[in-house]
């Protein structure tokens, strides 16, 4: 039963993330929305309340975290989602999608020089799928 909730999690979650990039970008556009920072606030306090109520329901226990932590990291995800939206706004979904998949091998790279991470041989041999991606995509 475990694996059935992680699996239907995963599931849900590349749905949702579906979703949210093609309805962003009909909004952006089709309909001329050009406020990606309005979009970025919406996500982040959806976000928000969701927690919020899944923290209520009991789904997950929160964890005690520096607060110094917690902003840095706030504003780096604000940051980023801002960005990726503001490039939803100017670019394809696949372009767009590809940019936020070039995001994993990047830290992949910063954790391994700047904290001297390790990574398996199946993480490192996973990584060469993203340019056939990249290359499905182009043409």
């Amino acid at each position: 039963m475990s694996q059935l909730g992680v699996i239907g999690s995963l599931a849900l979650s590349v749905a949702s993330s579906v979703a949210i990039v093609i309805c962003n970008k009909a909004l952006m556009s089709s309909l001329g929305f050009p406020f990606a920072t309005t979009l970025t606030s919406w996500h982040l306090t959806v976000t928000f309340c969701t927690l919020y109520v899944a923290q209520h329901l009991r789904f997950f226990e929160p964890k005690s975290i520096d607060r110094r932590t917690v902003l840095l990291f706030g504003m780096l995800n604000g940051t980023s989602i801002g960005l990726l939206n503001l490039s939803l706004g100017f670019n394809s979904i696949g372009f767009y999608q590809m940019t936020k998949l070039a995001i994993i091998p990047f830290t992949v790279m910063l954790e391994t020089i700047f904290l001297k991470k390790n990574f398996s041989q199946s993480i490192k041999l996973s990584l060469l799928v993203l340019p056939w991606c990249w290359h499905c995509i182009r043409y």
